[in-house]
């Protein structure tokens, strides 16, 4: 797949390697996975290498079930998880629907058969933005956010609540452009909406569990919290008069700063 500009970069300098010229970012769809308690102490590196082989199988094969072209997808290994960059001329949605569906059918086939450690169950997120590419793999501030959806404690909780074998978190950007508009089988409604917090990122995510679209206590308790408003909001003054909000200076008589002038009502 083919989301950065190739051009070569400068001529090899003798004696020294090759300066690579920047590339190009495009806008693309992101979807991240990761294994829950990929890191148990019952999990032995032979398990964790049998979780890893189980978890490539079910994506790769929930890719080729909705006929989205595996191969034509950047991937990039996360170790118990990994990042998958979507070619812009597949529909969107398709990460929610029939996506999602395909890959928890593969993951429900696998753990009626497995026990202990090598069941597996995992957190699934989603996110559009700019992704830049180099010779060590994928970077960008929306690579950032996807990886803090990704760890957001709400979606931890809806999974280890639900019972079932994946939880889906989008972004706030990915619900507003695409979930809310996409009718058909996705129903907006089965979204949730959650307070993520993780290192220096606070904002607003929806949850969403294929088996469970009523939501669970879990998901219920993380919605309860308050979301992260969009914009600021600006404080309504008296009947009439001047309201000041945000940074105010005081000199004697002169007050300066922000302020919303009303009329009487």
């Amino acid at each position: 797949m083919d989301i950065v500009d190739d051009t070569a970069g400068p001529p090899d300098r003798p004696g020294g390697p090759v300066a690579a010229r920047p590339r190009r970012s495009q806008h693309c769809v992101l979807l991240a996975v990761d294994m829950a308690s990929f890191t148990d102490p019952a999990r032995t590196d032979r398990v964790q290498l049998a979780l890893r082989e189980t978890l490539y199988e079910a994506v790769a094969g929930a890719f080729d079930d909705c006929s989205l072209g595996w191969d034509d997808c950047l991937h990039e290994d996360r170790g118990d998880g990994m990042l998958v960059v979507i070619p812009a001329r597949m529909p969107t949605i398709t990460v929610v629907d029939p996506l999602l569906g395909r890959l928890v059918e593969r993951l429900r086939r696998h753990n009626r058969w497995a026990s202990g450690p090598y069941l597996v169950r995992l957190r699934v997120a989603a996110h559009i933005g700019e992704v830049h590419h180099d010779a060590h793999g994928l970077v960008g501030t929306a690579v950032n956010h996807l990886v803090r959806l990704l760890d957001a404690p709400p979606l931890k909780r809806a999974l280890a609540d639900s019972g079932g074998e994946a939880a889906l978190i989008v972004s706030d950007y990915f619900y507003d452009s695409v979930v809310r508009h996409a009718g058909g089988p996705v129903d907006p409604a089965a979204f949730w909406p959650v307070t993520v917090e993780v290192k220096q990122t606070r904002t607003r995510g929806w949850v969403h569990l294929p088996h469970s679209p009523a939501g669970t206590p879990a998901l219920r308790e993380a919605a309860s919290l308050r979301p992260v408003p969009r914009e600021r909001a600006v404080p309504r003054g008296p009947a009439g008069g001047i309201a000041f909000f945000g940074n105010v200076t005081v000199h004697g008589d002169v007050v300066a700063g922000d302020k919303i002038v009303h009329g009487d009502r």
